[in-house]
């Protein structure tokens, strides 16, 4: 029993203790340029979902009058505001170097539920590329976003079509 217990304490004491040398060592790479070991982005994604999941927790989408209006809506704000980054259907964003990867919307998807998704552009996701836009669009825009990121990777024939004459038509 007395082995089993300096086992346990030395484990308790040894793992972290390599953990915080292995930082402060300047082991870690950091340079944005590397692929990130399994086990890191293993750990930060998680992080990341269950922390999105916690705060999202309560939020209920809104009912919606129209909603093919509210993606298209939706599609034509990705379009202007996003797109850059997370890339438009059937061309990626241009922002690689960012760590974590910024996600390519279109041709992954999303396996965020709404009110997740809302609140991931509301407010951000401190030490990635998202930033928070909150401040800038209305909780009507935020939710038109949400819709059409539900479909972003499987859109309705004709939909992109009606994205892109809206957008035309309003002059952005």
């Amino acid at each position: 029993m007395k082995t089993f217990m300096l086992g346990f304490v030395a484990a308790l004491v040894v793992l972290p203790a390599s953990a915080v040398a292995y930082f402060r060592l300047g082991l870690a790479e950091t340079s944005s340029d590397a692929n990130p070991p399994a086990w890191e982005t293993f750990v930060m994604q998680s992080a990341v979902r269950a922390s999105v999941r916690r705060s999202a927790a309560g939020i209920q989408a809104p009912p919606q009058e129209n909603a093919d209006e509210a993606v298209v809506d939706g599609g034509k704000l990705y379009l202007n505001g996003c797109a850059g980054c997370h890339g438009t259907p059937g061309k990626p964003g241009e922002d690689h170097s960012s760590y974590p990867r910024v996600p390519q919307l279109p041709q992954v998807g999303t396996r965020y539920s709404q009110p997740e998704m809302y609140w991931i552009i509301k407010h951000g996701i401190r030490n990635t590329a998202m930033s928070a836009y909150g401040s800038f669009y209305s909780e009507k825009e935020l939710w038109a976003l949400t819709s059409f990121l539900r479909q972003i990777d499987h859109l309705p024939p004709g939909m992109l079509e009606r994205i892109h004459t809206k957008n035309a038509a309003s002059g952005s």
